[in-house]
């Protein structure tokens, strides 16, 4: 299974109430992501790279929710698939994926 493959999976079982962390800098984001991987195959630079591929590839709402759930550690299914155009977040975490082979491996 691909670190990015763990990654997505791991957002896919978390929710974030609110979006109050979303200002975090990535930094911290991956140090709570990476200490809270139970595999420990999440690196920080895997990370960082992961975090940066999604900042570029995905909406504002979805990447809020994103981040939120990569320092929480909470499930953001239902907030996902309550977002506007909900068809569109699988669509963008296959590039969000993409990216990530392509950039970050």
């Amino acid at each position: 299974m691909s670190h990015l493959k763990l990654i997505v999976g791991a957002v896919s079982l978390l929710i974030s109430p609110q979006l109050v962390l979303a200002d975090l800098p990535p930094e911290a984001v991956c140090q709570k992501m990476v200490e809270g991987d139970p595999s420990g195959q999440i690196t920080m630079e895997e990370c960082l790279c992961t975090y940066n591929v999604a900042d570029t590839v995905l909406d504002d709402d979805i990447k809020a929710l994103l981040f939120d759930s990569w320092y929480t550690g909470e499930n953001i299914t239902e907030q996902l698939n309550a977002l506007p155009q909900p068809k569109r977040v699988p669509r963008q975490l296959k590039t969000m994926e993409q990216t990530f082979n392509k950039n970050c491996l």
